[in-house]
């Protein structure tokens, strides 16, 4: 590994843990195993560093959804790998994760959100898709769908407006992707999900 990725990688590991604002360049150079002035030769700033790594996570996840896409068999089993990917993320990553983005980087914060649209219609085409393969309604419209559902996301953003504090952020996320999924999906689309929940969800730690 090249030691750009693994000051990345690192900072991505850290931020994911304590947020942003607790990481500092000494935090990252130590568990890198360099000093401070190799870390600032590659990253001038925190600011630069930040930036970098919110970039460096999404070419990291669309790497893993193509992977997903061109291995699943159908719509509905792609989406449930996405959902397994983005539900490991949540569950390992600190609330105050974008939190932090949001308040401190907010130039970093809107960069993240322009590729929103981007999203809704990727989001848009898949559910298209499983509309031909017989898994969603077919009256669905899926830039509707794909659009309240991404809404519905940004909610996570905002966990200290939730109400019920004995519920997890990987149980909102839960709630909020299978309950959508559920609400778009033909009775041979519930068949896949129910299974997956089968399979992956029950009886296991969240």
């Amino acid at each position: 590994m090249e030691l750009r990725e693994k000051i990345l990688r690192t900072s991505l590991d850290l931020m994911m843990r304590i947020g942003p604002q607790s990481v500092t360049m000494d935090m990252v150079a130590r568990d890198c195993g360099i000093s401070k002035r190799t870390l600032y030769e590659t990253f001038p700033n925190k600011h630069n560093l930040i930036s970098d790594v919110i970039k460096y996570n999404q070419e990291q996840s669309n790497a893993k959804f193509t992977q997903i896409f061109e291995q699943a068999s159908n719509s509905f089993e792609a989406l449930m790998g996405v959902y397994t990917v983005a539900r490991e993320f949540i569950r390992k990553t600190s609330p105050v994760f974008l939190a932090d983005i949001k308040r401190l980087y907010p130039e970093v914060f809107d960069e993240y959100k322009a590729q929103e649209v981007d999203h809704i219609l990727s989001l848009a085409k898949i559910i298209r898709q499983a509309k031909d393969e017989g898994l969603a309604l077919p009256g669905i419209k899926c830039k509707i769908a794909a659009f309240i559902f991404t809404n519905n996301m940004k909610n996570l953003h905002h966990m200290q407006d939730f109400p019920f504090p004995e519920y997890s952020a990987t149980e909102i996320f839960d709630g909020a992707f299978l309950n959508f999924m559920r609400g778009i999906a033909t009775t041979k689309g519930q068949e896949i999900i129910e299974n997956y929940v089968i399979e992956n969800l029950l009886n296991k730690d969240n």
